[in-house]
């Protein structure tokens, strides 16, 4: 009798099993076939970690735009100001390391990873010192990357920084097991699939990215479903290392020592941004900031021609 139950728990864990392999092949395969990443500018730089899709448009002094570090994001971010700036700007765009089309290796990825990776760009890509455009937590590595050579990076702006204080967290045992538990082959792929969902990604546009519903639409948010499960199934790696704070670094002391221009662009209604603000003018006090009225965590996409006009007085 007991046989027999062990017998029937065996055949239902691998029929359960095998069923959620078929339903995570299925979302990534199905993604892939309808992405909606495209682009006629794309170019490859071949990094040791990985392969990095760019693109580069227009002529002039060069900007780098670099997007937020999540799984959704993409060089798609920046799709409403580019041509603004290719006008009179030679524009580079990037899908960092473990998103969009770039390579999404199976590895850890660490806040010092990006600052290689950045660098590295500038100086096999771009070969000349740059402005540098990053929002959200991207914002870290970027003033990593300056910090330990500021002779690679002209201006920084940063769209909505996150505060100091949140950045500072270590990573406890939780955070080292919940990364364990995400890099599991099955159910750690199920686990981001479900946190990576069309509908989680409508979730965050509506309650963290927007200000205005009616300015959010489909293919907006299939932009970011299809960054998040293009390529292969290893996505989760990356997914896992942010889960656990590996991409968090404090940076209070950088920020105080590094002395390029630096610009704190917000939204009027991005959560406890005027407190962050104050953050880094406590540390820096030659940062200086604009809020743009009416958006939220993505002002570039929100509310392109606010963005635009701010961001070019600030460039010269």
């Amino acid at each position: 009798m007991k046989k027999n139950r062990l017998i029937s728990v065996a055949v239902l864990a691998s029929i359960t099993a095998g069923t959620m392999y078929a339903i995570n092949r299925s979302i990534n395969l199905l993604a892939n076939a309808k992405a909606s990443l495209t682009n006629t500018h794309a170019q490859k730089y071949e990094w040791r970690f990985g392969d990095i899709f760019y693109t580069v448009q227009g002529q002039g002094k060069p900007i780098l735009l670099v997007h937020e570090l999540t799984c959704g994001s993409s060089d798609l971010e920046w799709k409403k100001i580019v041509n603004s700036y290719a006008e009179t700007h030679t524009v580079y765009t990037i899908d960092l390391l473990g998103c969009g089309r770039s390579d999404k290796p199976a590895l850890t990825y660490t806040n010092y990873l990006y600052v290689q990776m950045i660098s590295d760009f500038v100086k096999n890509v771009i070969k000349h010192r740059v402005d540098i455009v990053c929002t959200g937590t991207s914002s870290q590595f970027v003033v990593m990357a300056c910090f330990n050579d500021n002779t690679l990076f002209d201006k920084i702006a940063m769209i909505n920084p996150e505060s100091i204080v949140i950045n500072s967290q270590k990573i406890s045992t939780n955070k080292r097991l919940t990364k364990l538990l995400i890099e599991m082959p099955i159910i750690g792929t199920t686990i981001f699939n479900i946190k990576n969902s069309y509908a989680n990604y409508r979730k965050i546009f509506h309650q963290k990215y927007f200000s205005a519903s009616n300015s959010i639409n489909r293919t907006l948010i299939k932009n970011y479903y299809d960054a998040a499960h293009y390529g292969t199934m290893t996505s989760k790696y990356f997914f896992a290392s942010i889960e656990a704070n590996y991409t968090e670094i404090n940076i209070a002391h950088a920020i105080k020592e590094i002395d390029n221009s630096i610009i704190i662009i917000a939204g009027a209604e991005e959560s406890c941004i005027n407190e962050t603000i104050a953050e880094y003018k406590a540390f820096n006090p030659s940062v200086e900031s604009v809020v743009i009225q009416g958006c939220k965590h993505l002002p570039q996409l929100e509310k392109p021609k606010d963005f635009v006009k701010e961001l070019s007085i600030f460039l010269g």
